[in-house]
C-alpha cells in the first residue's frame, strides 16, 4: 500500500457533526448515515485538474431496506489530509462536506468491551416492577424486543468508575420502546424514558 492509501485508511467526520461518515479500507469504501451504512462501494484514485479524486464504482446512497436512492456522490477529493464530499439532492441540490480523520468508531467517542456481559446475565426489573430487561449472552430482551448489544466503554477517559453503555449492536439504533440506551455503573442499569410534552423519566433496573 502507497503513502496516499494509509493516510486514506480509516474513519472519517465532519468535526462536531453527527451525520456523514467515511470509513475505507484498503479500495473498499463505506458511506454512513448517523451510524448507518447507505452505501458500500469500491474505489480507484485518480487525478482530475491537478487533485486527488476517489472514483467511485457505485455512489447513490440509500438507506436500508430502501428501493431508490436518496442522494447521490458527485465526487470526492483528497485534499490537505481532508475529504471534500460533494452530495447531490433531489430537492436540495448540491452539497459539501470537509471529513477529518477520527478515532471515533460508529458509536461516537466509546469503544466495544464486552468482557462486561457476562455481569449482566439474568433478569433485570424497572424500580416500578413493570418493565423487564432479560440478557442471555449478548442477547437482550427489553419488553418483548429482542436484539444484541455491546458493551461501550468511553475512550481516553479513566474508567475507574466503571461505567458503560449497553447499545444494540446495530450502531444507528440508539434506544428501544423509547428508551435510551442503557447505562451500566455500580450493579444497576439505568435508562431514560422519553416522554412527548413531558419531561423525560429516568427508570433504574436492578437483577431479580
Amino acid at each position: 500500500m502507497n503513502q496516499i492509501g494509509k493516510e486514506l485508511n480509516g474513519a472519517w467526520e465532519e468535526r462536531g457533526v453527527i451525520g456523514t461518515r467515511i470509513e475505507i479500507d484498503g479500495n473498499k469504501l463505506t458511506v454512513l448515515w448517523r451510524s448507518a451504512p447507505v452505501l458500500e462501494t469500491t474505489f480507484r484514485m485518480a487525478q482530475k485538474d491537478g487533485l486527488l479524486e476517489l472514483k467511485l464504482k457505485h455512489n447513490g446512497l440509500r438507506y436500508q431496506n430502501d428501493v431508490k436512492n436518496y442522494a447521490t456522490i458527485r465526487r470526492i477529493i483528497f485534499a490537505d489530509g481532508k475529504l471534500e464530499v460533494t452530495q447531490d439532492f433531489p430537492i436540495s441540490g448540491e452539497s459539501q462536506e470537509i471529513l477529518q480523520k477520527t478515532d471515533r468508531t460508529r458509536y461516537g467517542n466509546y469503544e466495544i468491551d464486552d468482557s462486561i456481559l457476562p455481569q449482566l446475565q439474568g433478569t433485570w426489573k424497572s424500580n416500578d416492577g413493570y418493565f423487564e430487561i432479560t440478557f442471555h449472552k449478548d442477547k437482550m430482551n427489553f419488553c418483548g424486543l429482542v436484539t444484541r448489544v455491546h458493551a461501550l466503554k468511553p475512550k481516553n477517559i479513566s474508567n475507574g468508575a466503571e461505567l458503560y453503555m449497553i447499545a444494540d449492536q446495530d450502531s444507528s439504533v440508539e434506544g428501544w420502546h423509547g428508551f435510551s440506551r442503557l447505562q451500566y455503573y455500580g450493579g444497576i442499569l439505568t435508562s431514560t424514558m422519553f416522554v412527548c410534552d413531558a419531561p423525560s423519566v429516568q427508570y433504574i433496573f436492578k437483577k431479580v
